[in-house]
């Protein structure tokens, strides 16, 4: 199944799913020249997951402030905001599916497709060194 990750958010997967309290099921790069836009906003680079079996919600919120309060103290949020929040999907009339969702989006809309690509790559690199970083 991981032969369908595509190649720049990768690393980042890969990291979380690493930590042991996160299992992602989702992910995009993100795509940023105009022949790659569709319906679909596919201005950001994203990695969705829930909690690893036995793993408690707080122990995901707790991952998620490091990374984003770390993140924001060392690089700002230019050239790459990043957030993290809870997503909920009503699946039928009875259930809603919760998951986690941590996004990186490029922090000015009207820079060039390349500028934008070079800021998220160097942003998962970041957050990458972030997430490894933890004990």
């Amino acid at each position: 199944m991981t032969d369908i990750l595509e190649p720049r958010i990768r690393p980042l997967v890969d990291a979380l799913n690493a930590t042991g309290i996160v299992q992602t099921f989702s992910s995009c790069e993100g795509h940023f020249r105009p022949d790659e836009q569709t319906l679909v906003d596919r201005n950001h680079a994203e990695v969705r997951f829930v909690p690893t079996a036995g793993v408690s919600i707080v122990a995901v919120e707790t991952l998620l402030a490091f990374v984003l309060t770390r993140f924001k103290n060392q690089h700002g949020i230019l050239p790459v905001t990043v957030r993290g929040y809870r997503l909920y999907t009503p699946i039928d009339d009875d259930a809603v599916e919760e998951t986690f969702v941590l996004e990186l989006r490029p922090f000015n809309r009207f820079d060039s497709p390349h500028q934008k690509r070079s800021d998220i790559d160097r942003a998962i690199e970041r957050i990458i060194k972030l997430i490894r970083s933890i004990d």
